[in-house]
């Protein structure tokens, strides 16, 4: 099995709690899981405290840092400030496998991907998940680009299974690149590849992008590590591991209890790091508002002490 992550040293924790998460989750049966690392920051000392993460779940594994140079997308706009989003554009081009997952860090897996690696995907250069229908796509953009079909899906980056010779042989990478150049897309890499992917994607499983911020998916997330059954992908800002996410973010505690299994459990938002940040534009600040206010529902409904919110399954 074969996972990549595109990473900078601001996800470090989130990279611990998705690398072990997911070698937690994958059958005893695979031969080996293999780990891609595209960083243009990461060194070797945090290769092996993240080894040291890993190998207490004693299944085989390996890691392999790929260098990026970021200068390719100087241009470009960034993402919270930095660039790794675009790293997994690349990806294709370089690792010398048939298939691999990609794999966002802000995400917590609670369910086996080694089924993913025996997946037909035919022609289809890469499979994800939808995350609305177009006319319910936050990124209207593209949406009114590929004609806000209601029978048609805006998908979401976060989790991709691509098949490595259709990526290639139907230059993906080049046509993103070449799209993001030309319009300069808010959601950046993800609406690249929503129009060149479009009527050209497999569609996966729902369980294996599930959007925490959806709020019919909070039956499911009120429950702890194991019994969840998906991929949880902690969209938007703040993220668990930002700046005061542990009296903030909605499922914190869930993503708690999987950081204190890994060499980073002594992590915390206040420490000096690259995490620790003050929002600095309006989004982020509407996003910190919206998160307390989240966080207080979901506390409550966790609880069940709350039972009608609206989004949320009765």
């Amino acid at each position: 099995m074969n996972i990549a992550f595109c990473v900078d040293r601001n996800v470090l924790p989130a990279l611990h709690v998705a690398a072990y998460s997911l070698l937690d989750h994958i059958s005893a049966a695979v031969s080996q899981t293999r780990f891609f690392i595209f960083s243009d920051a990461l060194d070797e000392a945090d290769l092996s405290l993240l080894r040291a993460t890993l190998t207490p779940l004693n299944k085989p594994f390996g890691l392999e840092l790929r260098r990026v140079d970021v200068s390719l997308f100087s241009s470009f706009p960034s993402l919270n400030g930095g660039l790794a989003t675009y790293y997994r554009l690349f990806a294709a081009q370089v690792l010398p496998v048939d298939r691999f997952l990609y794999v966002d860090a802000d995400t917590l897996c609670d369910v086996d991907v080694s089924e993913l690696g025996k997946l037909d995907l035919g022609h289809f250069p890469a499979g994800w998940v939808p995350e609305a229908p177009l006319p319910g796509a936050v990124d209207r953009a593209v949406a009114k680009q590929l004609g806000n079909n209601p029978g048609e899906f805006y998908f979401n980056a976060g989790v991709m299974l691509v098949n490595v010779a259709a990526w290639r042989r139907q230059e993906i990478t080049e046509q993103a690149v070449a799209y993001i150049a030309q319009h300069r897309p808010t959601f950046h890499d993800q609406s690249a590849l929503n129009c060149v992917l479009h009527r050209n994607a497999f569609v996966l499983d729902g369980k294996f992008n599930c959007m925490s911020i959806v709020r019919k998916n909070w039956p499911l997330l009120k429950a702890p590590y194991g019994q969840i059954g998906r991929l949880v992908h902690f969209l938007e800002y703040p993220k668990p591991w930002d700046f005061l996410g542990e009296w903030l973010h909605p499922q914190y505690v869930l993503w708690r209890s999987v950081l204190d299994r890994t060499t980073m459990k002594r992590f915390r938002s206040w420490h000096a790091t690259p995490a620790r940040k003050l929002p600095k534009t309006q989004k982020a600040w509407i996003g910190y508002k919206k998160a307390l206010k989240d966080r207080l529902l979901f506390s409550f409904y966790s609880r069940g002490l709350l039972r009608n919110i609206k989004g949320v399954p009765k």
